[in-house]
């Protein structure tokens, strides 16, 4: 690799090493799991550097790692008790309502934990990776209303199994 294409590469890479580990995290279930992912992704990345052609950078690293993942042989299904559920942000703003929040997040991320993969990828791409819809449908080769729809899904669905927790009836 020329040294200019190295030096473009780590200014584009360096920004998004957040949104790859908070994708990676949400992918793999795990830490340890999610630091091989994010390192595989990151190499191939750099290895097929050239074939990059300049616009959507982030979407083009999330394509990535989900290609990497889904060739990895998978050693487990991702939990609603995993590692990765604790390291989901905790929306409570200060003490107090964290305090008061500790169940209510709890049950947050069993709830995105039991979506299936399809809407849960959508969903942590759109919320903790921060991609656009254009991004995401870029990322897991799809078009942008099917991006929509399974987004749509995903929260239909975590608010549905919420209002089914709290004893409501879901129209």
């Amino acid at each position: 690799m020329e040294p200019d294409a190295a030096a473009r590469f780590r200014e584009l890479i360096l920004p998004e090493l957040g949104n790859l580990r908070r994708i990676g995290m949400a992918l793999t279930g795990n830490r340890q799991d999610c630091d091989d992912l994010v390192q595989e992704s990151v190499v191939r990345a750099l290895r097929y550097f050239e074939s990059y052609k300049g616009d959507g950078f982030r979407a083009w690293m999330a394509a990535i790692m989900r290609n990497v993942h889904r060739d990895r042989p998978r050693l487990k299904p991702v939990s609603a008790d995993g590692e990765w559920l604790q390291e989901l942000p905790d929306p409570a703003p200060d003490p107090e309502q964290r305090v008061a929040s500790t169940s209510t997040a709890a049950r947050l991320r069993t709830l995105v934990a039991a979506l299936p993969e399809q809407l849960r990828e959508v969903l942590m791409m759109r919320e903790f990776g921060e991609l656009s819809y254009a991004q995401i449908a870029v990322a897991l080769d799809v078009p942008i209303g099917t991006v929509m729809s399974r987004l749509a899904r995903a929260r239909e669905n975590l608010r549905a199994a919420w209002m089914k927790d709290e004893g409501e009836v879901v129209a």
